[in-house]
């Protein structure tokens, strides 16, 4: 036990002062590799638009509602700040509400049949999976919880845009 305590004692403030060398060539490196600034958050204004919130069993009256980026910015009658490169939206009086969550699915094998998804091909059922995941967007849900199946790529290509799919 003190052979091992002395090492210590000799060792330690060694290694320590190695470290703190080495700091600065760390932090340029971290510098270096950090990414890009990124652009501001895509704006989406929707004017004119009933809101179903979930809560109430009454829909608002007719407002605007901004989204910045996937977050709800601002909702309200009156003016609402929206920036330059803003898309608007002329809701005309409809009803715009939370994106649904679908808490079991099975994006990879929902629309095709067994012996399909047993004797296919990888790249078909990713296909099919694509596909499947930008009709659940388009039918309202914005995020699904996939209970089974070899979904990783398919996630992964939803959050990095490559196709179009709700959050999984």
């Amino acid at each position: 036990w003190q052979m091992m305590a002395r090492a210590f004692r000799l060792f330690f403030p060694r290694m320590l002062v190695a470290m703190l060398a080495f700091l600065p060539v760390l932090a340029g490196r971290a510098a270096e590799s950090l990414p890009p600034a990124t652009p501001p958050a895509p704006e989406v204004l929707f004017r004119d638009v009933r809101v179903f919130d979930g809560r109430s069993t009454a829909l608002s009256g007719p407002t605007t509602v901004l989204i910045r980026g996937n977050l709800i910015a601002a909702i309200g009658a009156g003016a609402i700040h929206a920036g330059p490169a803003v898309t608007i939206i002329d809701g005309g009086g409809r009803t715009l509400m939370p994106g649904l969550i679908d808490a079991h699915t099975h994006l990879m094998f929902a629309t095709l049949p067994q012996v399909a998804v047993l004797t296919g091909d990888v790249g078909f059922l990713n296909v099919a999976a694509v596909k499947a995941a930008n009709e659940m967007l388009m039918r309202g849900f914005t995020s699904a919880r996939d209970v089974g199946g070899p979904v990783f790529g398919l996630k992964r290509g939803i959050d990095m845009g490559l196709v179009p799919g709700p959050r999984i």
